[in-house]
C-alpha cells in the first residue's frame, strides 16, 4: 500500500513538471517573437546594366622591334608634344624610309586638299620608285595599283598600323623628323600628340569603340565582345606594329547601357540620371547625361555622356552599372513584418508595456527585402502620426518602434514576455 502512494506521488511530481516545463516552452515561444526597429530611411528603383566604356583615345604603335623606356606611370596626365616613350631598335633603315614617306604622302595629302591631284615629293616618289617597278617586272598589278593609289593619296594614309589623317602638317613633320633622326641613332621617340591620360593598358577594341561613332550605337553593336588586355609596362620589349600606349582626352566620356524597350522608356533624351558605378569593388554614385537613346525592335542603347570619375576608369572597357530611376524616404521596414488584417495592410508592434498592437500603413516603395512606409502626418505632441485609408483615418507604425518580423505567430493585443 505505501509502495502505491510513493509511486502516485512520484507521478504527480513528474507530471506536474512536464507541464511547468510545457508553459515555460510555450510562453518563451509564444512571447519572443523577434521584432526590428523602424526607422527612416531609402529604397531605390535600380535598373542593372552592362557599361561599355567609350573613350576619346588615340593609339600609338611601334614602328619597328626592339626595346622601349617609358617616362611616365601608368594614369598620368600629360600634354600635349611631350615625350613620351623611347624605342630602341637595329632594324633595317629601309622600313623606317617607308614610313617616312607614307608620312610624306599624307603631308602632300594635307597639303594640297584643294581637290587638284597633289604632286609628289621626290623623296616619296624615290621611296616607292623601287616597289613600282619591282611589280611591274613581276605582273603583280594589282600591288602596283595599290601603291600608287596610295603614293597619290587615293586610299587613307596608313603605316604599322597608325592612321594620319588625324594629324596636321606640323605634327607629321615632327614626326618625319624623328624617325628620319632614328636611322642613324637606331631610336625613335614618341610625343603624345593630345593631352590627356597615358595608359600603358590596351584591349585591342579601340578601333571597335570609336568616340565620334558612340551616338549611332545600336543593341546589336554592344554585344560584349571578345578582347585579350595587356599592359605594356611591364614588358621591356615589343614587336613591329604592336600598340605600346595610347593617351586618351580625359575631360569627356560616354558609357551606353542596353535595356529592354520597357526599361528604355523610363528614361528621356537631354535628361540626367543618377547612376552608380563599380570599378574594382569599389561603387562611385555621379550623375550622366542621356545624350541619345537608340531604340531596336526588342532592346535600346542609352548613351550616357559624363566628365566625372574618370581617372576611376581610365583602363576600363566593360563594367557594372546600376541606373537609379526613383528614391524613396520615410520609415524602412522588412517586408516579412507586413501583414493583413481587417482587409488591410500593416505591421504588428510591441509596445512598451509589451501589448502586440496592429497599426496599418501605407506603402511608399518596396522590394524584395525592405519596404518604406509612410510616417504619417503630424496631429500633436506625443500622439503617433496618422494616415488616411479609404477617407478615415489610423494611427501608423512610427520611428523607434518595435515591428514584429512574424506577424503569423502573434495577434492583436497579445502580451509579450
Amino acid at each position: 500500500m505505501a509502495k502505491r502512494k510513493i509511486f502516485g506521488i512520484k507521478n504527480f511530481f513528474f507530471s506536474f513538471a512536464a507541464v511547468c516545463i510545457v508553459i515555460y516552452i510555450f510562453q518563451n515561444v509564444n512571447g519572443s517573437a523577434e521584432t526590428m526597429v523602424a526607422e527612416n530611411g531609402n529604397l531605390e528603383d535600380v535598373i542593372k546594366a552592362e557599361g561599355i566604356i567609350i573613350k576619346d583615345e588615340v593609339t600609338y604603335n611601334a614602328a619597328a622591334g626592339g626595346s622601349v623606356t617609358y617616362y611616365y606611370e601608368d594614369g598620368a596626365k600629360v600634354k600635349e608634344g611631350q615625350l613620351v616613350a623611347d624605342l630602341s631598335t637595329d632594324t633595317n633603315s629601309v622600313k623606317i624610309n617607308k614610313q617616312i614617306a607614307e608620312i610624306q604622302s599624307a603631308i602632300d595629302k594635307k597639303n594640297n586638299s584643294s581637290g587638284n591631284s597633289p604632286v609628289l615629293s621626290q623623296e616619296t616618289f624615290a621611296t616607292y620608285e623601287n616597289e613600282i617597278q619591282a611589280s611591274i617586272l613581276n605582273n603583280e598589278f594589282s600591288s602596283m595599283y595599290s601603291i600608287v593609289g596610295q603614293v597619290n593619296g587615293e586610299s587613307d594614309i596608313t603605316a604599322f598600323g597608325e592612321t594620319y589623317e588625324q594629324y596636321n602638317v606640323a605634327q607629321l613633320e615632327e614626326m618625319k623628323k624623328n624617325l628620319t633622326n632614328s636611322i642613324s641613332t637606331h631610336k625613335v621617340r614618341y610625343y603624345s600628340g593630345q593631352a590627356g591620360i597615358i595608359t600603358y593598358k590596351t584591349d585591342g577594341l579601340e578601333d571597335v569603340y570609336k568616340f565620334e561613332n558612340v551616338l549611332e550605337m545600336t543593341p546589336s553593336a554592344t554585344t560584349e565582345k571578345k578582347y585579350t588586355a595587356a599592359d605594356k609596362s611591364k614588358s621591356e620589349t615589343v614587336s613591329e606594329n604592336e600598340a605600346i600606349f595610347k593617351i586618351i582626352r580625359n575631360f569627356d566620356y560616354y558609357i551606353t547601357a542596353t535595356l529592354d524597350n520597357e526599361e528604355a522608356k523610363l528614361f528621356e533624351e537631354n535628361k540626367y540620371v543618377k547612376t552608380r558605378i563599380t570599378s574594382d569593388g569599389e561603387q562611385h554614385e555621379l550623375w550622366g547625361y542621356i545624350e541619345k537613346i537608340n531604340y531596336g525592335s526588342e532592346q535600346s542603347v542609352l548613351i550616357l555622356y559624363f566628365n566625372d570619375y574618370f581617372y576611376k576608369i581610365y583602363d576600363k572597357r566593360y563594367i557594372n552599372l546600376e541606373l537609379i530611376t526613383d528614391i524613396y524616404e520615410g520609415l524602412k521596414i522588412k517586408t516579412e513584418a507586413l501583414t493583413k488584417l481587417n482587409g488591410m495592410t500593416g505591421a504588428y508592434v510591441k509596445d512598451a508595456s509589451n501589448i502586440i498592437k496592429f497599426f496599418p500603413v501605407e506603402i511608399v516603395g518596396m522590394d524584395e527585402e525592405y519596404a518604406i512606409i509612410s510616417p504619417g502626418t503630424y496631429i500633436g505632441e506625443n500622439e503617433r502620426k496618422i494616415i488616411t485609408i479609404n477617407e478615415k483615418s489610423y494611427s501608423t507604425v512610427k520611428i523607434f518602434d518595435k515591428v514584429i518580423l512574424e506577424p503569423e505567430n502573434v495577434h492583436d493585443g497579445q502580451i509579450a514576455d
